[in-house]
């Protein structure tokens, strides 16, 4: 049925003899637990087997690196640059490459060297970096020029690290031109100030890409597929245009096989669109993969943001690409491919582009806590092996959950799915609890999606859905339930601030926008809703935003991605962000507080909202306590906080039903 509705996304194309199934790749990503001292980890495969399972045309693993020395920057990637192998490491890369070939799927792999952006912390011998040109960084590290001897070298690196894959199973390599890599370094104007034959002209500035491509096909024949992946565009001044990439794309056509379209640089991940953020539009890349298409002959792969069949089917329809990429998406819901084939694509988790890819979280000034890299939607993901491993139901459970939140609604449907008899008691008249206002807020739509698909898995597991019902003590043992998962939620923190009647909570904000409109507006509390309502009421509604936050730091419980692509909108809103206050009293007609110096300031306002967290409904938890001895409490009846804790615990709560 979908194969009709979206005929461009799974029409097969044959490259070389090599055939992909449909026109959607899984782009290289790193993960938790890939590797270990370079070789993969029963969960590595699992994941990439998981992906593989769930319908891509093509799954890519995470960059992996052409020599110990000067190339390598992290120890994600797999050990495919040694040169004596033994059979205990083959045969692990190759059970990887059989297990993501056995579902169909083409089994590639994305090398890399990091060039002048690498540290000499982790270069052996702590030689400093190499790179086109020689330059002082702005963290006072000295990059070194490339002599001939080390760009031949590297070149070869490239090749041979290429023939490994190949000998273990990979059918093709994705080559990393982008992002501020040693590939990309040669073509930018940022980093290539050579006068010889590797600098100057955009020839010779390609010069050593074309020799790394050329060497590959020398080494490894004309039938190991080489896709090209290159930044369409720097986005930054100085760096490489879109007008560079379209004349680079002309000349390495002849030496690849596809090109693969993203943009930007690591160094500035977000603001650059390397990876975009949930205020940039899905497709974000899209124009740039287009531009490139109309210059040269060979197929097209654009990424950054899809996370929608149609987005898929509208991108390779227009002709704008043949392919499309997806990064966090694939963590999202590594079954896209599959579900959008059986005609469920209501059920896909699209990816929030939240915070997947910040192993490290920290507010500004503090030590860094390690996180592991975990999707807010599907808590299933990196964790697959450990989950598919947990214990089976030993029976059909009557499972009660209380709240159509997140977190109920996740625990209902993976009870459900279990197989357990589920029902779902909610007392507003839909699902999805605090989330009601992303049916208003735009930024918001994946979110929105999120929710529905939620919905619309319950639908399809069978849950029974009871709306318009207040659960009672009395209720619920009434429907002698053997397990009772509490997600009943939280509320917001009225603040004790002399006024706050003449105050409401910012999501109040949502059931009348058009209130806001040209509306001078006050919010108490510069966290991450204070400050992505602010911004909303901005950008979308014309209002004149002020933000009171007690804090240093605006959005200092964001993680460090959403705070870099947040903040520089907010400023060019036009929005008074006001830190380090002290607020006073609330009036009819603005707000008195105390600024980081002291002084007595007003802040003007026709509304005035508050923000300053939630708190869970521990009344309810403890009125419906006692039920049944199985009886759980998760989401923000625990403590108010993220989608990603909401969903993880309903999930591992219904997990556990035995």
């Amino acid at each position: 049925m979908s194969c009709a509705k979206y005929p461009n996304m799974f029409k097969p194309m044959t490259i070389k003899g090599l055939t992909f199934k449909n026109r959607v790749f899984a782009s290289p990503i790193t993960t938790n637990r890939i590797v270990d001292h370079g070789y993969p980890t029963p969960e590595g495969i699992d994941v990439y087997e998981t992906k593989a399972r769930g319908g891509f045309a093509t799954v890519t693993l995470t960059e992996s690196f052409v020599n110990d020395t000067y190339a390598w920057r992290h120890e994600h990637g797999l050990n495919v640059y040694e040169k004596n192998m033994t059979t205990f490491n083959m045969e692990s890369i190759m059970t990887l490459t059989e297990a993501i070939r056995a579902h169909g799927a083409v089994a590639s792999i994305q090398i890399n060297h990091v060039g002048a952006m690498n540290h000499p912390d982790t270069i052996k011998g702590h030689k400093n970096p190499i790179g086109p040109s020689a330059f002082v960084r702005e963290d006072g590290i000295q990059v070194e020029e490339m002599t001939r001897e080390q760009i031949e070298e590297t070149v070869n690196d490239f090749a041979e690290t290429a023939w490994n894959c190949k000998a273990l199973g990979f059918q093709m390599v994705c080559l990393h031109g982008a992002h501020g890599w040693l590939l990309n370094q040669f073509i930018s104007p940022r980093f290539n100030h050579r006068t010889d034959e590797f600098g100057g002209s955009m020839e010779n500035r390609a010069r050593f890409p074309i020799m790394v491509c050329d060497k590959i096909r020398e080494v490894c024949g004309p039938d190991f597929l080489i896709e090209y992946r290159m930044s369409g565009s720097e986005r930054v001044e100085g760096g490489q245009t879109l007008e560079d990439g379209i004349e680079f794309a002309k000349l390495i056509q002849d030496h690849v096989d596809l090109i693969h379209v993203t943009s930007g640089y690591y160094q500035d991940h977000v603001g650059t669109k390397a990876f975009s953020s949930m205020f940039d539009k899905h497709g974000c890349n899209l124009d740039l993969a287009e531009a490139i298409k109309k210059n040269v002959h060979v197929p097209v792969i654009a990424v950054g943001g899809f996370n929608a069949p149609e987005q898929i089917e509208e991108a390779i329809a227009s002709g704008k690409c043949d392919f499309v990429a997806m990064g966090r998406q694939q963590f999202a819901d590594p079954a896209f491919v599959n579900k959008t084939l059986m005609g469920k694509e209501d059920t896909i988790a699209p990816c929030l582009r939240c915070s997947c890819f910040n192993p490290l979280a920290s507010n500004p000034g503090e030590r860094p806590i390690p996180e592991l890299w975990h999707c807010a939607v599907n808590p299933w993901g990196q964790r697959e092996l450990r989950w598919r491993n947990a214990p089976r139901p030993t029976g059909k459970r009557k499972v009660v959950v209380v709240g159509g939140g997140v977190s109920g609604m996740y625990a209902a449907v993976t009870a459900a799915e279990r197989g357990h008899d589920v029902a779902l008691i909610e007392k507003e008249d839909k699902l999805g609890g605090l989330l009601w206002f992303t049916e208003v807020d735009t930024d918001k739509e994946s979110l929105l999606k999120f929710r529905d698909s939620l919905v619309a898995r319950c639908r399809y597991a069978g849950v029974n859905i009871r709306l318009h019902t207040e659960a009672t003590k009395e209720m619920l043992e009434e429907m002698h339930p053997d397990a009772v998962i509490c997600a009943v939620g939280s509320h917001p923190f009225v603040p004790p601030i002399p006024g706050v009647e003449y105050a409401k909570h910012a999501v109040e904000a949502y059931k009348d926008i058009e209130a806001l409109k040209g509306k001078k507006v006050v919010i108490i509390g510069g966290g991450a809703i204070g400050c992505e309502s602010g911004y909303f009421f901005a950008s979308e509604c014309g209002a004149k935003v002020q933000i009171l936050e007690m804090r240093d730091e605006m959005c200092k419980d964001s993680y460090p991605s959403q705070r870099q692509a947040l903040l520089p909108r907010m400023d060019k809103a036009g929005m008074i962000l006001d830190c380090s206050v002290t607020t006073k009293e609330i009036l009819p007609n603005g707000v008195k507080f105390l600024d980081k110096d002291g002084k007595e300031q007003f802040a003007e306002a026709d509304i005035v909202y508050y923000c300053c967290g939630n708190r869970s409904n521990d009344d309810i938890v403890e009125s419906l306590r006692g039920v049944t001895p199985w009886f759980v409490v998760t989401g923000d009846a625990v403590r108010a906080r993220t989608v990603k804790q909401a969903t993880y615990e309903g999930f591992c709560a219904a997990m556990d039903i035995l």
